[in-house]
């Protein structure tokens, strides 16, 4: 009984654990996009064989118009897994989800989408049909901030792994370095791409630093507990060891990588340590155990037809085994197979293609470097069509404002001619009017308190256009002006004779009893007796009214005593 009861929540709890395998795809919501992609991709898994399974898992991408792109690239490695090879409906579901993210308008997807194109065909080594993609998601890739990016650090190592198989080591190490500050510190992302670091280093010869970063894959990988990676950096660090010399210790190193292979069933890395192993025995002259070691390499290598490239290798390693042998039957039927995958190899993964992708590249960067060069040109050109307009423009400005500023100036000048004429005018009238009133003091007067409101216009004139565009002579004509309007010596005259004749008693005191008197002193005395304040005595003198004041003032300490008289006649009615 409590057997059966165990039995049933046995099987009950692997059904939760069936269902929950088989648990569709989630999809985010969060306001960061890039983050929502990620989200999705990270949660792609193997269904080996089961492609129905697949299509049930990515139904909510399908589902889904913004994430149907992502559907035909998951479905398209569902089919590489399906296929273990290079594949039609792989490729048609990769090229689906290229176009979609084409018409999203998203560089992030469009550059995601490419690149996972350009993994398949990395992986099954398609170097020539990979490359002209894999330069057109550099040139995108370059252009956006790693914020920007789907898969920042993944997407960085995919391209920097490429590039290293490509020998192109400088790039290599740029995009390595690029994954590396975009990945979790501590992530198999992360030992991943120290790792690829490393064998940059070895494939320069820099064997302290590559055997730096194995040492430091290894280190990481035991503390993340990715039993595969640590393998592997076992047998990069065998390859140091090997460029050493101390073959004891890279055999050593090797065989720990393929038991720890074997275990966690990574055949691949299986293969790679196995023909490492041989190479190893061989350089050690212990030839009967390389070639044990290729035929553990050989079981591997005939099961996938994309490790073409592995088979030549063991071929070569034989073929030594073989001429040390002295098996000349067996070396020549290796020798046909060798050609035969050289000939294959030739267009995929060997040396050729691998030289053909180069020159591919090269050329293409040679062909960036053209187009950037022209665009620069272009951009100087309309920079420089740019300041021709600016300038035009504002020599045009320039102009008008010139030729604006004559019209105003002319306009101006009319306007003075003008207003001197009309002053000039003024003038004549009012010295006709005085020379007709010569025989009146009162007429006489009023003409001088009419030529002092029109000296106070002149002034107002002049202050104006002091600090105006007017010329000096213009200036210097309303000066004249001004000085004709004061009280000139033959004016005094008559106005003189004429207070003579209203005024004779004041006339003949000031003559006698103060013979002390200037000129200056009289007119100012005569032009007060006339009720003339000071500051319309000034403006008919050419004086201020302060040199009025202190005339009076000076007046008065000559005078002593006799001032008051005298300002007392002056106050008086007394003629």
């Amino acid at each position: 009984m409590f057997s059966k009861k165990i039995y049933c929540i046995a099987l009950v709890f692997f059904a939760f654990l069936l269902k929950a395998q088989n648990a569709p795809i989630q999809i985010s919501f969060s306001k960061n996009e890039i983050k929502n992609y990620e989200a999705v991709l990270n949660q792609e898994k193997s269904f080996e064989k089961d492609t129905v399974a697949l299509k049930n898992f990515l139904k909510p991408l399908y589902q889904n118009k913004n994430y149907s792109v992502f559907y035909e690239a998951l479905l398209a490695n569902g089919y590489s897994n399906f296929y273990n090879a290079v594949n039609k409906k792989s490729d048609f579901h990769y090229q689906q989800s290229i176009k979609k993210a084409v018409l999203l308008k998203e560089q992030s997807i469009e550059i995601w989408t490419q690149l996972n194109y350009v993994s398949y065909l990395y992986y099954y080594r398609d170097f020539i049909k990979m490359t002209p993609l894999l330069l057109k998601v550099i040139d995108k890739i370059e252009k956006l901030p790693a914020e920007k990016i789907i898969l920042p650090a993944e997407s960085f190592k995919k391209i920097g792994w490429i590039m290293q198989t490509l020998g192109d080591y400088k790039e290599a190490a740029y995009y390595l370095d690029l994954a590396q500050k975009n990945a979790p510190k501590k992530s198999i992302e992360y030992a991943s791409i120290t790792n690829a670091i490393g064998a940059n280093y070895l494939h320069t010869s820099d064997l302290k630093k590559a055997e730096y970063y194995f040492l430091q894959t290894a280190k990481l990988s035991q503390e993340i507990q990715n039993k595969v990676r640590y393998a592997k950096a076992l047998g990069d660090l065998a390859l140091v060891k090997q460029k050493q010399g101390d073959f004891k210790s890279a055999i050593s190193l090797v065989k720990k990588d393929i038991s720890i292979s074997k275990a966690e069933k990574s055949y691949q890395n299986t293969m790679y340590a196995s023909i490492l192993l041989a190479e190893l025995y061989l350089d050690d002259n212990d030839f009967t155990k390389a070639d044990q070691a290729l035929k553990e390499a050989e079981n591997i290598v005939y099961s996938k037809t994309y490790f073409e490239k592995s088979e030549l290798q063991i071929i070569q390693l034989k073929l030594r085994i073989l001429q040390h042998q002295n098996k000349a039957d067996e070396e020549l039927i290796l020798r046909r197979r060798m050609l035969v995958l050289e000939d294959s190899l030739k267009n995929k993964d060997g040396d050729m293609a691998i030289n053909k992708v180069n020159w591919m590249i090269q050329k293409e960067k040679f062909q960036q470097n053209i187009n950037r060069t022209n665009e620069q040109y272009k951009n100087e050109i309309s920079i420089k069509n740019v300041y021709a307009v600016i300038i035009i423009l504002a020599l045009s400005l320039l102009i008008f404002l010139i030729f604006n500023f004559k019209k105003h100036l002319k306009n101006r000048q009319i306007e003075y001619s003008e207003k001197v004429f009309s002053l000039k005018t003024e003038k004549i009238k009012n010295e006709q009017k005085l020379s007709e009133a010569n025989e009146n003091l009162d007429a006489h007067a009023a003409h001088l308190k009419e030529k002092n409101n029109q000296i106070k216009s002149l002034r107002s004139e002049i202050n104006q256009i002091k600090n105006s565009s007017h010329s000096d002579s213009e200036k210097e004509n309303l000066n004249i002006l001004l000085e004709s309007h004061l009280m000139t010596e033959e004016n005094w005259k008559i106005f003189k004779k004429e207070f003579q004749k209203v005024h004779p008693e004041f006339h003949r005191l000031l003559e006698e009893d103060f013979p002390e008197l200037t000129d200056s002193n009289k007119r100012i005395l005569l032009l007060q007796k006339l009720n003339f304040n000071n500051t319309e005595i000034s403006e008919l003198l050419g004086i201020t009214p302060d040199a009025v004041k202190k005339s009076k003032q000076r007046l008065k300490k000559k005078l002593g005593d006799k001032f008051n008289i005298l300002f007392e006649h002056i106050s008086s009615k007394i003629s």
